[in-house]
């Protein structure tokens, strides 16, 4: 009889983790692995049911399935994301479970999604493409190879719609401000690449220490109303928390100026929905750019599809195959903490 740790699994960690953990644990890859499947309540007890260990990803992992596990050997609930928002905290808590998990691990991927998506908005990038795409700007057939020689090459029509007379013109980031409504890890990340890029960066974060605000050269913001009139943008990087919930709401738009681009690769539910449709339909700010909706996926009529100054991307900010291998690494060293009966350093405490 084996003396390992039995440990069912549905998180996809890379080969040398894999190795490192079954030298400790019997494990069991669940049926579901990456796949797009969605397990229901039943899945997931018949599969996890007497594992010690549980690790997933995405899999739901409520009340009703904590209980029953619980009660058949379960002692250690892990997570390869950075907030693991499928597990339900409370019941993990009041079952004496723990719950391990990968904080940080997609701060980099969300913080370079979060600047490319600032800067496909000040270029215009998304929407000429798609005008592109559309027909709007494109001469009719001909062979591409008879090129006539010119010196000047200029994409206008005489007769026609122009691309650089259909947008509004693009804008530079350099030496602009923008204003970080949370400065953790994606935020700080955040900080970094504009500062890279000459922008003047201001942030708002009343729990984050001043070391982290000197340590990055960010002005500190001790009010937001003094922040946002300052801002060229404004990108979010806040939790989902009681205090967070639609914070982001009529006052903020309100206080933005209307040459503002407003960014969140956040959570949609620190937004004011009808705040945020109204500000942009009623111009108090020129341009959004979001990867999370309120609810995904986003019904064909919502709004904010249809306006001409929105750029939306459906919740692809934190999908890199480098932010596999982070979360690899971290679920993989609490793993063996455990096993190892050390402290395990990544334990996920919030209950709301």
């Amino acid at each position: 009889m084996s003396d390992k740790i039995k440990l069912a699994l549905s998180a996809e960690l890379l080969p040398d983790d894999m190795k490192k953990i079954k030298e400790k644990y019997d494990v069991k890859i669940l049926p579901w692995t990456g796949s797009d499947y969605l397990p229901t309540k039943e899945d997931i007890i018949s599969e996890c049911i007497d594992n010690e260990v549980v690790l997933i990803y995405t899999d739901p992992m409520p009340k009703e399935c904590i209980d029953v596990l619980s009660k058949n050997g379960l002692k250690l609930l892990g997570c390869a994301r950075a907030t693991p928002n499928n597990i339900d905290w409370k019941a993990a808590k009041d079952n004496n479970i723990p719950i391990i998990h990968a904080p940080g691990r997609n701060a980099h991927t969300v913080a370079e999604y979060t600047v490319g998506m600032l800067l496909a908005i000040c270029k215009r990038i998304g929407f000429s493409y798609h005008g592109l795409m559309d027909g709007r700007f494109l001469a009719d057939e001909k062979d591409i190879y008879d090129v006539p020689e010119r010196k000047d090459v200029i994409w206008r029509f005489k007769d026609r719609e122009n691309p650089r007379s259909s947008y509004p013109w693009s804008i530079d980031v350099y030496d602009r401000t923008i204003g970080l409504v949370g400065l953790g890890a994606i935020g700080q990340n955040v900080a970094l690449i504009c500062k890279g890029m000459g922008m003047n960066v201001i942030a708002y974060d009343p729990y984050q220490s001043d070391e982290i605000f000197s340590k990055l050269d960010v002005k500190k913001a001790e009010d937001y109303r003094e922040m946002l009139p300052e801002c060229d943008f404004v990108s979010v990087h806040l939790n989902v928390t009681e205090d967070t919930r639609s914070m982001i709401n009529d006052e903020w738009f309100d206080l933005m100026r209307i040459d503002a681009y407003f960014i969140n690769t956040a959570r949609a539910a620190v937004v004011d929905q009808k705040a945020l449709i109204e500000a942009l339909e009623n111009k108090k700010i020129a341009f959004a750019a979001i990867d999370v909706m309120w609810d995904e996926p986003a019904p064909k009529n919502h709004p904010l599809l249809k306006m001409d100054n929105v750029l939306i991307t459906p919740h692809m900010g934190g999908i890199s195959s480098d932010v596999k291998k982070w979360a690899s690494q971290m679920v993989t060293d609490e793993l063996m903490r455990y096993a190892n009966k050390e402290k395990n350093i990544r334990l996920w405490t919030r209950l709301e």
